[in-house]
């Protein structure tokens, strides 16, 4: 049985009933919240993008074994407090992308992908938001299994530019792969949301190695 299957049931009805719910999450940003607590923003297949409160994450090593880091990937058990806010309960990853902490250059583009989704996919729609989660899933194991930088530029590359068609926002599908490309993407995106992706700045160094290399 997939992950994506692991409840029986509606997991957003289950919350709506007083009910935990068990689903597959990839943490795209966390932040401390009070004295212990974390706010999360988790991409998840079932319920699309949410925030949700970590109680005492920053405390409780057998609930949060990763804390809520970063590219987190795995199963999180959410309920729904009193005030209607979500809360993480347990977070379980199934990997933790070891080579991409340990790489300035997959982090710097692991940590591109986690912000784009994080600014431009709409937050608590309720929708099936599978494919959005697979291409997430799907880029940031790649980033982290690649040999070259090439592949690693490649695979975010594809992901920007299937995620910015997915939400409307451009389609460069027939477009070269490539520098220009990337550029292209990341202006449709910045355009779109009105705002700066922080982490853009860093990709020059990278660009500049890839075409010294050339």
């Amino acid at each position: 049985m997939s992950e994506t299957n692991l409840l029986h049931g509606n997991p957003l009805e289950k919350l709506r009933r007083g009910l935990d719910a068990s689903i597959p999450a990839i943490v795209l940003r966390a932040r401390p919240f009070r004295d212990s607590d974390l706010m999360a923003h988790l991409l998840t297949p079932s319920l699309g993008k949410i925030s949700a409160i970590a109680r005492h994450a920053r405390g409780s090593k057998k609930r949060f074994p990763s804390s809520l880091d970063l590219f987190d990937r795995g199963i999180a058990r959410l309920t729904r407090e009193k005030s209607g806010a979500l809360s993480v309960k347990e977070f379980t990853p199934s990997h933790s992308l070891i080579k991409v902490r340990s790489d300035l250059d997959k982090l710097t583009l692991a940590s591109l992908l986690c912000e784009t989704f994080d600014l431009i996919v709409q937050e608590n729609t309720g929708e099936d938001s599978s494919k959005l989660f697979e291409i997430l899933d799907l880029a940031l194991n790649a980033i982290d299994e690649a040999t070259e930088l090439r592949t690693s530029l490649r695979a975010s590359l594809v992901a920007l530019i299937s995620v910015a068609k997915m939400e409307g926002i451009i389609d460069l599908t027939s477009s070269a792969p490539g520098s220009r490309a990337l550029s292209r993407v990341l202006d449709a995106i910045e355009r779109f949301s009105e705002k700066k992706l922080l982490t853009r700045s860093s990709l020059d160094p990278l660009l500049s190695r890839i075409a010294a290399a050339a």
